[in-house]
């Protein structure tokens, strides 16, 4: 096993990911407008593909629903200590439920380098219905 396998096995060196919205709140049907930012590891990667999802999770139900989803296949290069960014638009629905004290919002990101590697990185947001 060569010293890169070795360290990709373990995910060490992998690249770091950051999520920029261009909000704090959101309203129902509006648009989220986003960048995921990627600063290269210590090894060269490839990123395959990336995900995007807009979950709604109900706390008290035990309640997990994607309402939006958006995926991208690509072959970007991210090399070390590098950085890169994806910008991205996603869309939330009109009828979004709205109980602050049950139900949260977040975007899941997840990022395909291949070999079985992937970063994923949950970011919270909040919603507000339309009055």
């Amino acid at each position: 096993m060569t010293l890169k396998d070795y360290l990709t096995k373990l995910k060490i060196g992998l690249p770091k990911t950051m999520v920029h919205l261009d909000k704090q709140v959101y309203e129902a049907g509006s648009v989220i407008n986003g960048t995921i930012e990627i600063t290269g590891g210590l090894l060269k990667n490839k990123i395959k593909r990336y995900d995007i999802d807009l979950i709604g999770i109900d706390s008290q139900a035990f309640v997990e629903e994607t309402l939006n989803s958006h995926s991208v296949f690509c072959s970007l290069e991210c090399s070390p200590n590098q950085t890169g960014k994806i910008p991205f638009l996603l869309d939330i629905p009109d009828e979004v439920q709205y109980n602050e004290d049950t139900f949260k919002y977040s975007l899941l990101i997840n990022i395909d380098l291949g070999n079985a590697n992937n970063i994923t990185q949950s970011v919270p947001i909040t919603i507000n219905t339309i009055s």
